[in-house]
């Protein structure tokens, strides 16, 4: 069963005077027409929610000054009756101005779990808070809270508090969002500070807009991270071609130029994106757009690069090269990049004897395949400093030949699920054409799960020894 979280912040309310309420009674109307009164929004939220059948637990957030009292709305007359000392102590407190004990609010919030039947806990800040101490103490709570339920939803209401609470607590949310896979919805109930004291109940706003701008702000991050748009499409259009154009992309398979250029002139679904998206245009996926497979390769290998992905980047590179110079050389046809063909240009660079594509190509096998370069392999200052980037590691050594006859092994063996990754990884490193079952996991994203599925599970059982190598 899905579990959420409400966070809802605790304000201070008008100046207290001795008998009167802080906040006064609203009739609080949701969205489909439900309507619930009480005096702090939060507990109004808790209530619907609660009733449409949610699952969840409550946090609350507010200062030594808040008005903790305003939630003795949750009691019922006996609680009230049989924990009256405290309440009257606690409210003492709030009236005189002095800070909140923190052991007469545990205690009161102890009641309030229990009237509630469900987990609260409570998170207390001086007043003002600093920014910093609102992350520190939240953050560490909701942490906590995380480990022990990992919550599927965060519901957070910003209606009360000093004005930044919510806007703090909202970014640690942001930022624990990256740990744990959690969806946010946030809510504002109005008041009597925001439409006067006309008669009827107030509104309360779920403000889907700023759950779509903390969306995309995710999605351009990953973007600028990966280079995958498929999240970024997902929210600003309704594009439903670029899961697969960057699955076949991203696994150096041949694509229409066309389609890439349908893709970067999809209309988006929002006016505030169209600015957004011409930027993303031009910085992002203008560069995929290339006359020729090199020439996106090589494009691609930059954006890693800057981006200190570097293995992604020298294979690229490596690949984009091989093609420029097939192409050149008129060793590569237009009908796609064959293995033999691509050994063919492979063994024509290396007689060229050009340094750069010696520093490249020893450098490329080093990052794929964690060989160490040997100096008397390549004799020249670039070689000399990779192997002594890597004396540390002298007893771990995995020298290219010897890693070539344990994939002359491997072949050897004949397992089924070594064949086709290996024809698999082939087509992904070199954009050549792989034999059936590869192809089809090629073309294919599913069935390239189901692929690399069975090859983790290969690899796994060689290493249990259920598969005897």
């Amino acid at each position: 069963m899905s579990k959420g979280l409400l966070i809802s912040m605790i304000g201070q309310g008008r100046p207290k005077e001795k008998g009167k309420p802080s906040y006064d009674l609203i009739d609080y109307q949701f969205q489909d027409g439900e309507v619930v009164n009480t005096r702090v929004f939060g507990i109004a939220l808790y209530k619907y929610l609660h009733k449409k059948g949610e699952s969840i637990d409550l946090l609350l957030v507010g200062t030594k000054g808040s008005s903790w009292t305003e939630l003795v709305d949750v009691l019922d007359a006996e609680q009230r009756s049989k924990h009256e000392d405290l309440l009257m102590s606690l409210l003492e407190e709030e009236e005189n101005e002095r800070n909140v004990e923190e052991k007469l609010l545990e205690q009161f919030v102890k009641l309030i779990e229990e009237s509630l039947n469900t987990e609260v806990k409570y998170v207390l800040l001086n007043s003002p808070p600093s920014p910093e101490e609102i992350s520190q103490k939240t953050i560490r709570v909701l942490v906590d809270l995380f480990e022990e339920k990992n919550y599927d939803k965060v519901y957070i209401d910003i209606t009360h508090g000093f004005r930044y609470m919510p806007t703090v607590v909202l970014l640690n949310l942001m930022i624990l969002r990256k740990l744990w896979n959690f969806d946010i919805e946030i809510y504002y109930g109005f008041g009597i500070f925001d439409t006067g004291r006309s008669e009827g109940p107030k509104k309360v706003a779920r403000l889907n807009h700023l759950e779509d701008l903390i969306k995309l702000s995710e999605a351009l991050g990953i973007l600028e991270n990966t280079g995958d748009f498929r999240p970024y499409y997902k929210l600003i259009s309704d594009n439903q071609e670029a899961q697969q154009i960057y699955f076949r992309i991203e696994t150096n398979a041949q694509i229409n130029n066309r389609k890439i250029g349908e893709l970067i002139n999809t209309p988006v679904n929002s006016e505030y994106v169209k600015p957004i998206h011409e930027k993303v245009k031009s910085k992002y996926l203008e560069p995929l757009k290339a006359d020729r497979t090199e020439d996106r390769l090589k494009n691609r290998a930059r954006f890693f690069f800057e981006r200190g992905q570097y293995l992604k980047a020298v294979l690229l590179l490596h690949e984009a090269l091989i093609l420029l110079v097939g192409r050149l050389k008129g060793m590569i046809g237009s009908s796609g990049v064959k293995y033999k063909e691509r050994r063919r240009v492979k063994d024509e660079l290396d007689q060229l004897n050009y340094y750069e594509w010696k520093v490249l190509r020893h450098l490329r096998n080093a990052c794929a395949h964690g060989t160490k370069p040997r100096s008397q392999d390549m004799p020249n200052p670039d070689a000399e400093a990779i192997a002594e980037a890597t004396d540390e590691l002298e007893n771990e050594d995995l020298h290219y030949r010897e890693i070539e006859e344990a994939k002359k092994y491997l072949d050897q063996l004949n397992y089924h699920e070594w064949e086709v990754l290996r024809h698999l990884r082939n087509a992904c490193a070199h954009g050549t054409q792989p034999h059936v079952e590869a192809r089809h996991a090629w073309e294919n994203e599913e069935k390239f799960k189901e692929v690399m599925e069975k090859s983790f599970e290969f690899y796994e059982k060689i290493k249990n020894g259920e598969i005897k190598v």
